[in-house]
């Protein structure tokens, strides 16, 4: 199975396979959800036979997480190009992209969304969105800390257990219903900044604060 890195490596043509692959592995996600796709209904919509697909992805898990990993991947790359510093601005800017994913294929995250939900400790997918999203979440929480932008003493895992835990469960309101798509950024910016204010320090506690006031008055 490609990874990130081999698939850097691909040709043009290959780069155009994997992509319309991993593209109707989603859609087909989205239509019948995380556990109803099948594999040979991705080779036919992708225009690829069923004996390249199985030589690129062993099983439907492979495929699964490729696709998973790919739009993880796309909006950490969307963040990278638009800050390249670590700290609360760059997990504002990967909210901003994660919900832009959101609104390009709604039905797909919404279904991963449900799976995730329904998924047990150890599976993959939770690997890959809780563990992946509170390892990158830390990464910058740890980057404020030595940066004196958090008091010293703070509980790194236990905040980024709770900003995880935020996130998937305004994703989890949404994906219920409970939640308007036009609301999602902000409730989530909220949270974010909601529980990073207790612990930020000097300026960055002013410039949370004001953030924060604005998006309470909307």
């Amino acid at each position: 199975m490609p990874d990130t890195a081999t698939a850097r490596n691909l040709t043009p043509k290959q780069q155009d396979r994997r992509a319309r692959i991993l593209a109707a592995t989603r859609q087909l996600v989205a239509s019948h959800g995380y556990n109803g796709m099948i594999m040979r209904d991705v080779a036919t919509l992708a225009k690829v036979s069923p004996t390249t697909l199985y030589n690129l992805y062993n099983t439907k898990d492979e495929l699964l997480l490729a696709a998973l990993r790919d739009s993880v991947d796309d909006a950490v790359n969307r963040t990278a190009e638009d800050t390249s510093e670590l700290g609360y601005e760059r997990l504002v800017v990967h909210l901003h992209h994660s919900v832009a994913q959101t609104r390009e294929e709604p039905a797909y995250a919404k279904a991963i969304n449900q799976a995730l939900q329904r998924a047990d400790h150890g599976e993959v997918i939770v690997e890959v969105l809780v563990g992946g999203t509170k390892a990158a979440i830390a990464e910058s929480l740890n980057a404020m800390l030595a940066q004196q932008r958090l008091h010293p003493g703070t509980d790194i895992d236990a905040l980024a257990t709770a900003l995880v835990g935020a996130f998937w469960g305004i994703y989890m309101l949404w994906s219920k219903g409970e939640l308007a798509l036009d609301k999602l950024e902000t409730e989530l910016k909220r949270s974010f900044l909601a529980l990073l204010l207790p612990v930020a320090a000097g300026s960055t506690k002013i410039d949370i604060t004001r953030q924060l006031n604005q998006l309470l008055l909307r």
